[in-house]
């Protein structure tokens, strides 16, 4: 086998990016409306999902179809979690109260902050599979919390993939390649570190695995 065969290394990871690519500049023409990034979001996880599975991903017709029935779950979604972002910054950034209340409320934001940015990659996977966003919020925290080095690997993964363009596009030639795969590969991280957690954390029965109650079949909101 060479390196320039159909099987060789090269061309796998030729293969690899382009698909990586074609996903991600796909997923930000998705968002640019704004409103539908959360959905968009939730149609990469699902792009990812199929592409591990082997199946054939989203047409263009089923991705329209995708958007619309999860637009406004996905949105309640990000609405919690703007929320959330909302009452940390205030408890870290606000006015303080002062002497041993004003040291309470800055250390349970630092900790809060902490423990939704371990959430919140996972809060998105966890929603594909409830469609409900309280219930992912709270499943994707019990198992940040008991698989918390994965979740600091996830959480860290969209921090640098937030922040590597700002390096990326300064490297020539190689940085901007790197750049349009980033989001499709993040993703595919994060869901490799969220499917290895649920798994661990999953108890298992003589007859196989049992999945938990948060962690069921993906199917659509309710």
């Amino acid at each position: 086998m060479t390196l320039f065969s159909p099987d060789g290394a090269l061309m796998r990871a030729w293969s690899r990016w382009w698909l990586w690519a074609w996903t991600s500049v796909c997923w930000l023409l998705l968002s640019l409306p704004v409103i539908t990034a959360p959905a968009a979001t939730l149609w990469l996880v699902a792009q990812q999902r199929r592409r591990s599975a082997g199946e054939a991903p989203l047409g263009a017709a089923e991705t329209a179809r995708f958007l619309g029935r999860h637009l406004l779950p996905a949105l309640r979604l990000a609405c919690c979690h703007a929320g959330i972002a909302a009452l940390v910054l205030i408890g870290l950034l606000g006015p303080s109260p002062g002497g041993p209340y004003g040291w309470l409320v800055l250390v349970t934001s630092v900790v809060a902050g902490a423990t939704w940015l371990l959430a919140a990659p996972w809060s998105v996977l966890a929603f594909a599979r409830t469609g409900r966003a309280f219930a992912a919020l709270r499943a994707a925290y019990v198992l940040a919390l008991s698989r918390i080095e994965s979740a600091l690997l996830a959480t860290a993964a969209v921090i640098a993939a937030v922040a590597a363009p700002f390096v990326a596009i300064r490297v020539p030639y190689l940085g901007p390649l790197l750049v349009v795969a980033l989001p499709a590969a993040t993703a595919g991280l994060v869901i490799t570190l969220y499917d290895r957690a649920a798994a661990v954390r999953t108890p298992t029965t003589p007859a196989g695995p049992r999945p938990a109650p948060l962690l069921t079949p993906e199917r659509g909101p309710r």
